[in-house]
């Protein structure tokens, strides 16, 4: 999939829905009040009003402004899922900024008092959850790229004697994820305390949720691979070591291969991505790699390898 047409895939569904809401705002242009209700609470009664121009302009604005940044997102993406996953979160996004949009101008025609409109949003939730999905699928399967290329050269391996012991670990701090995550954190606590508490406590949540995987040890060792957070005890990802077939240092584009930064989850892959650069490679015995972006990833495969390699010798001896 060349740059091009990702970018295509991408803008598209923005476009779409940009066009939508102008359409269906100036169908029913006669019939809207000049103040319309714009945001509604969880019982679907209006709580937040706009005037009608700015309304449109506003709506027009969101949209186009969200779909040049998966844009520019999906342009600057290398080839791979990574820019597959940005183009279906790109689409899904778009159809859940442009439902939401249109669906407040239906809640407004009509209406004589905006705050008489009506928007039950629990119904709204429930759809735009298969649509959403749905069009996220699509995009993704539309910007489908060849399988990945094989290795071009044998992994490393570090051979160990009977009974010998080795052990490798390595701790990744990354300020990328740590100090957005304190600021998210920090920003909610300070909505539940003078704020809303419906804006504050989900601020909160996301920053605590990306807390724990901004500082991890990774280790190797007769065990398998174990990643671990520094800061609590979970979550924490193991892959034991009869589960392994191979690992290989390799490296990696964030954005490009995995769509972002965090622990990134694609079809037959996942990935703790804390950075572009070096990583650990570990595939599994059911066909599943797991990439964890560390220094010195090639001396944690090659004794990855070499633990894999006598437990496998070990066991063939015992049958």
């Amino acid at each position: 999939m060349n740059v091009v047409r990702r970018c295509v895939l991408t803008a598209a569904p923005f476009g779409v829905a940009a066009g939508a809401y102008a359409a269906v705002f100036r169908a029913g242009h006669d019939r809207l009040p000049d103040r319309m209700a714009t945001h509604f609470s969880l019982d679907g009664t209006a709580d937040g009003f706009m005037g009608r121009t700015a309304a449109l302009w506003s709506g027009v604005g969101v949209i186009c402004g969200v779909g040049v940044l998966f844009t520019v997102l999906a342009a600057v993406a290398m080839k791979g899922a990574g820019a597959r996953l940005t183009a279906a979160v790109g689409a899904g996004t778009a159809v859940l900024i442009g439902y939401a949009l249109i669906a407040t101008v239906v809640a407004d025609t009509g209406v004589d008092d905006p705050a008489d409109a009506r928007l039950p949003l629990w119904h709204l939730a429930v759809l735009l959850v298969f649509v959403v999905a749905a069009t996220g699928a699509l995009v993704w399967w539309l910007a489908r790229t060849g399988p990945r290329p094989a290795p071009a050269s044998a992994p490393p391996s570090l051979p160990l004697a009977e009974g010998e012991m080795a052990a490798w670990t390595r701790t990744v701090v990354t300020r990328a994820l740590l100090i957005p995550a304190g600021a998210v954190a920090l920003a909610g606590l300070g909505t539940l305390l003078f704020g809303p508490w419906q804006v504050g406590l989900p601020l909160v949540a996301l920053g605590l949720a990306c807390a724990p995987i901004a500082a991890v040890r990774v280790t190797v060792d007769r065990r398998g691979l174990t990643v671990t957070s520094t800061l609590v005890p979970r979550p924490r990802l193991h892959v034991p070591l009869d589960g392994i077939t191979d690992a290989d240092s390799t490296r990696i584009d964030a954005m490009g291969d995995f769509g972002g930064w965090g622990y990134r989850i694609l079809p037959h892959r996942r990935g703790l991505v804390l950075r572009s650069g070096e990583a650990l490679s570990v595939r599994t015995v059911k066909g599943r790699d797991y990439v964890v972006t560390v220094d010195d990833a090639t001396t944690a495969a090659a004794l990855l390898n070499g633990l894999v390699a006598r437990h496998v010798g070990e066991r063939a001896a015992g049958c």
